[in-house]
């Protein structure tokens, strides 16, 4: 019975740390506030949009890709046109403020992106 309240407290503990997300949470626009790589700034830019039906459009320093994502839990996916899926960690989301790591060549990069319209960057994006 001590180990059956011990490992339910760990469990409850677990649970209460754990913050799940949702696609609906992230459906809208973002546009990145900063970019590190390493703990340092990149200048790297972006902007993505992800929409109603499971689709997303992105810009990464006059890269383009679109594709289809899915949230699950702390994970958001994206499965691009022409690559491979790719998962991140939503390290933090609110309703002005995107938060995700990512692992590129054993870095940390971290992206803060911020829920805006394309009217806040001008040259964002042409269909």
């Amino acid at each position: 019975m001590k180990y059956l309240v011990i490992i339910l407290s760990i469990a409850f503990l677990a649970a209460c740390n754990y913050e799940s997300y949702n696609q609906r949470q992230i459906e809208g626009q973002w546009f990145s506030e900063s970019w590190t790589s390493g703990g340092e700034e990149t200048g790297y830019r972006a902007w993505l949009a992800f929409d109603q039906d499971s689709t997303y459009r992105a810009l990464f320093n006059n890269r383009r890709e679109q594709g289809k994502f899915w949230v699950d839990g702390q994970r958001l996916y994206t499965d691009a046109e022409d690559g491979d899926p790719i998962k991140v960690k939503i390290s933090s989301l609110d309703e002005q403020t995107l938060v995700i790591e990512m692992n590129r060549s054993g870095n940390t990069e971290v992206i803060t992106l911020g829920r805006g319209t394309v009217n806040r960057i001008g040259d964002i994006p042409e269909e």
